[in-house]
């Protein structure tokens, strides 16, 4: 194995997160803020997708070294249960390779008690034997080996080194008996997976395969680092304790097992956000057996890591999933149900002809003996025939002898009689040869094969040629292939488009597109290929859990600006204020003040802007959420919109700060949608923090507070403008998750 570069590992620039994982059968479980997501790859190779909310997080949870405790049980519980969880997926869906008919006792539980009970049960006991094995090989077997070399040597340190040491080559060697089984290869693949997928999300790179790909697969919060942790915790701590006889020893061992598991989780915490010597030789054991329990995983194994990563990112609102998905997540078919679907359309299909072919034959013989029948009776009447003026019958049957002299089939006459039953009398007379045939006949014979188009086209409604939901959703993400997301954002358009549901463009994919609809989606595809936004294209962007009304007069709500709004939220909170009033300048959408004014019931936010349309937005917006009674709308230039004597307790803003020479360089999107207006902050880009740092003091209550969003590079040069003008106390910068400055926080004298 080649010497590990920690660079890779213990990334300058990442920004450690709580996200963490685990590898399964076929697969990979993430936990994330407020969902846990399992995602796997069936044999099949369709990917299946189980997503559920988190409970509330126990107060023992943030209670340091008792949390480390409550972490370790929590782990082994969910551990084995997602192992389970998905044996059980397997064994559902791959019935051929993984199913195994249940025990006696699983059986005779399941009869007496019900599944779930027989799910507990099962989940019980392979805990509880977990616990025994772990028990017998890792703390009394190796006590009780050592107890021989107690007769030849008394030092107590020693002694509990060498049985230390033993503990972690008895691990060690279990781990590299088992993994070339083919099962735990996989298995490691996909912990090797999970560890990428995790560093290409804290280093904020976009989560792809390709990307992930090029980290290690070890991390310094993984779990097998805890086990070391573990390890060289209890070989200090037992060395404390001196060598009493066997029985003592044995029981302290599993006692101090709690005191452990707190101070290990402690130190994995304090390894996974720290990069110093210290910390990198404490994990150096811990990364040498990941490489004993990661393997490279293939591009697949990385779509299904990233996948169950993906699932837990999303806002809390996303309702869960469980089913068969595409990589991107969004619900699909199964190949089974895809199968049944083709069958039960086929079988349609065939009914339909079947029955319009039966439906027009049967008519046509009954036309044709009523003819045979009103001919045998005009016969009978006139047995001399012939008269001035043939009578229709006559000149049907005439028609009739020149089909059958062209040589038509059975077929081509009942359709052909079938039409001529609905011409006038002037029809009846063309029988000039066509090709062998009567005129009349070709004409008979294309309006057959009309009618048989039309069973044939609801046949079709099934096939990839015409626009059903789900082919012109195929059209769609195909035509978005080289934007970035753009199979989602394809869905998205289409649910704008039509009116429907994620769910019922799933459950009515085969049927037929109104045009008007595919029109309007067809616009909308194209508009985004040109670099309009996806959030301008369907009118509405998501906020801090919140909806606003987006179109080109304002700018489009970015994460970035939560770190903004988080901030001032929690300002609000610790200061208390009985109805505090805000002020935010530049308001654009309303991202901001409507925010704070839904998060903050009591809160009174006047909200200005240069631009009638943007105010006119932001109006819309307070009412879309239910805020307008407590929101003021003033329009103007920065402070000249405000009264010259009025005060707030807090003032926000998300002032333009591009520099001009920058904007020409910013991507379509932006450059080319958004208003310039809202992005041009000048030459170097700080002419609005220039007003606000020579103005806002004066509309600021004493100790009242001052938020502002900057550029990542300009925090440096705000807080010096703010502290020139000398009424600010406590000048202090924000990072956001990426470690860039991202707000400005100053309190007013």
């Amino acid at each position: 194995m080649g010497k590990i570069d920690y660079n890779k590992i213990f990334i300058k620039d990442a920004c450690p997160t709580s996200i963490g994982g685990q590898a399964v059968m076929e697969g990979v479980m993430m936990q994330g803020p407020d969902r846990i997501a399992l995602a796997m790859r069936l044999p099949s190779g369709e990917l299946y997708l189980k997503t559920k909310l988190k409970p509330k997080p126990s107060r023992i949870s943030k209670v340091p070294f008792i949390r480390g405790i409550y972490s370790f049980v929590n782990s082994l519980v969910k551990g084995m249960g997602t192992l389970m969880e998905s044996a059980d997926i397997l064994e559902t869906y791959a019935p051929e390779q993984y199913a195994e008919d249940p025990g006696k006792l699983e059986a005779l539980v399941n009869r007496k008690f019900g599944e779930k009970a027989a799910w507990n049960f099962l989940m019980g006991s392979a805990l509880l034997f977990s616990l025994v094995i772990t028990l017998i090989f890792f703390v009394i077997l190796p006590t009780w080996a050592v107890n021989y070399l107690s007769k030849w040597v008394s030092n107590a340190i020693f002694l509990n080194l060498v049985e230390g040491l033993l503990r972690i080559a008895i691990f060690i060697g279990y781990v590299a008996a088992i993994r070339n089984m083919e099962d735990i290869k996989t298995l490691f693949r996909y912990h090797g997976a999970e560890h990428k997928s995790i560093h290409c999300f804290e280093n904020d790179r976009v989560l792809c395969p390709e990307n992930a790909e090029q980290f290690y697969t070890l991390h310094p919060r993984c779990g097998t680092s805890f086990l070391v942790f573990v390890l060289i915790v209890s070989l200090l701590l037992f060395s404390f304790l001196g060598w009493p006889n066997l029985a003592l020893r044995i029981l302290s061992r599993v006692l101090l097992i709690p005191v452990i598991a707190g101070i290990s989780y402690e130190l994995l915490r304090w390894a996974g956000r720290s990069d110093g010597k210290i910390v990198r030789i404490l994990s150096w054991p811990g990364l040498q057996l990941q490489r004993l329990t990661t393997a490279e995983p293939t591009r697949d194994q990385l779509e299904v890591a990233l996948l169950s990563l993906k699932a837990v990112l999303v806002d809390p609102g996303v309702p869960e999933i469980n089913g068969f998905v595409d990589k991107d997540g969004n619900p699909v078919r199964s190949k089974a149900e895809e199968k049944q679907a083709e069958l039960e359309s086929e079988a349609w299909a065939a009914d339909v002809e079947a029955n319009s072919q039966a439906n027009r034959k049967a008519a046509a013989e009954a036309k044709m003996e009523a003819e045979r029948k009103a001919e045998a009776e005009a016969e009978a009447a006139d047995p001399d025939g012939g008269s001035a003026a043939e009578a229709p019958g006559e000149k049907k049957t005439e028609a009739r002898e020149v089909y059958e002299e062209s040589g038509a089939t059975d077929e081509d006459i009942l359709s052909a009689v079938d039409f001529l039953d609905g011409l006038d009398s002037d029809g009846y007379t063309i029988v000039a040869p066509v090709d062998g045939k009567g005129e009349t006949l070709a004409k008979a014979i294309a309006d057959r094969e009309a009618m048989q188009a039309k069973a044939r086209t609801l046949a079709r409604r099934y096939t990839e040629d015409i626009r059903t939901y789900e082919n012109a959703l195929k059209w769609g993400r195909a035509a978005l292939s080289m934007i970035e997301n753009g199979r989602n954002e394809a869905r998205i358009i289409m649910s704008y488009a039509t009116g429907l549901s994620s769910t019922e463009l799933i459950t009515r994919g085969k049927e037929l597109m109104r045009e008007d609809d595919f029109e309007e989606y067809q616009k909308r595809i194209y508009a985004r290929i040109e670099g309009k936004p996806l959030q301008y294209i369907v009118g509405i962007q998501e906020f801090m859990g919140l909806p606003f009304r987006v179109n080109p007069s304002v700018l489009i709500p970015r994460l970035d600006t939560e770190v903004l709004s988080e901030k001032v939220l929690e300002i609000l909170e610790q200061k208390g204020l009985k109805n505090p009033e805000v002020l935010d300048l530049c308001t654009g959408s309303g991202a901001l003040g409507i925010t704070i004014a839904a998060k903050v019931p009591d809160a009174i936010v006047t909200m200005t802007d240069v631009s009638e349309e943007a105010l006119k937005t932001a109006m819309s917006n307070a009412g879309l959420n239910g805020v307008n009674r407590r929101c003021i709308f003033l329009l103007g230039d920065m402070f000249n919109a405000i009264p010259e004597d009025k005060q707030y307790d807090l003032i926000v803003c998300n002032p333009p700060y591009i520099e001009s020479k920058v904007i020409e360089t910013l991507d379509v999107e932006v450059k080319d949608n958004e208003p310039r207006i809202a992005l041009d902050g000048g030459e170097d880009g700080l002419d609005f923090y220039r007003i606000i740092a020579d103005e806002a003091s004066m509309h600021l209550k004493p100790e009242g507070v001052l938020a502002l969003e900057i550029g990542a590079d300009q925090g440096v040069a705000v807080k010096r403008l703010l502290n020139k003008a000398k009424t600010y106390s406590d000048v202090r910068a924000v990072r956001d998750l990426a470690h860039l400055d991202r707000v400005i926080i100053a309190t007013r004298k």
